[in-house]
This record gives structure tokens, sequence and C-alpha cells, in this order.
């Protein structure tokens, strides 16, 4: 019996916490005088995604069962995931001192520098889409989703 592909198991996984966190959420006791959707739904369509995503991979991994898996980090993955998660962890410290409004825009400029690959970038198109990205996450956790972001102990 031939192995199952890496993208099979990764759905299979993503299916399984899908129903976990499901079942975990139903538990959590929500103050009775929120805004609806607001923060209740932010749960539900996390779990939507995740599970379209999982069935995804699944069909994938399913369609491409014949052919030959590639390295799950090519060269030099691992070095560029873990500086990715040391900007995360920079971009979790500026939030508590510098706020969001005032970190996101450095951190999406910063991400979308380093997941250039070797594609060259202009900045003043990527600054206004940091700009942008700040704006239209803002909007949608102040007012969609009802969820105070943070405001920074420095400012």
């Amino acid at each position: 019996m031939k192995k199952p592909r890496r993208d099979v198991i990764t759905g299979i996984v993503g299916l399984l916490g899908c129903a976990f966190f499901l079942i975990y959420i139903q538990k959590i006791k929500m103050p009775p005088k929120l805004l609806e959707p607001g923060p209740r739904l932010l749960p539900y369509v996390a779990i939507v995604i995740i599970a379209l995503s999982s069935v995804a991979l699944i069909i994938q991994g399913v369609k491409d069962r014949d052919k030959e898996e590639k390295p799950y980090f090519p060269k030099g993955g691992i070095k560029k995931i873990t500086k990715s998660f040391i900007m995360l962890c920079i971009y979790a410290v500026m939030l508590n001192y510098l706020g969001f409004l005032i970190s996101t825009p450095f951190a999406t400029f910063a991400f979308i520098y380093d997941l250039k690959g070797e594609n060259k970038i202009k900045p003043i198109p990527s600054a206004i889409i940091a700009i942008i990205v700040t704006a239209v996450l803002y909007l949608m956790f102040v007012y969609g989703f009802q969820v105070r972001l943070p405001s920074g102990k420095l400012f």
C-alpha cells in the first residue's frame, strides 16, 4: 500500500482540528450584550475557511497521488520560516508598545519584502498596499467584528 501524501495527511489533521475547535468554542461563554455578528462570528468564519482549505488539500493530494513529492522545505526554507517567525514575534512586541495602527503598516511592509522571493518590489506600491491592508483590517475588526485592537503603551 502506498504511503498517503503529505497533503492528504495535512488536510485530515486540519479537519480534525476544525472539529476540535468547533466543539471547544461551543463551551465559551460570551457576554449577552454583544452586537451580532460581532466577535461571536469570527471563530466560525475561521473554522469554515480552514475546513475548506483542508478539503481542498485532501482533494489535491488524492488527485496527485501518482506524482513524486518534492521536499517539504526547499533549500533555505527552514531559515526563511525561522526569520518569518522572528518577525511575527517582533510584531507582537510592537503591538504591545506601539499599538495596531502604528506597527501594522511597518510589519505588513516587512512581510511583503520578506515574501517577495526572487521578485523585485517597488517600495512606494508596497507602502501603499501596507497602508490599505492596515485600514481594511482596522475597519473589519473594529466596525465589523466589534473587537478592540491594541492601542499600545507608548501612545
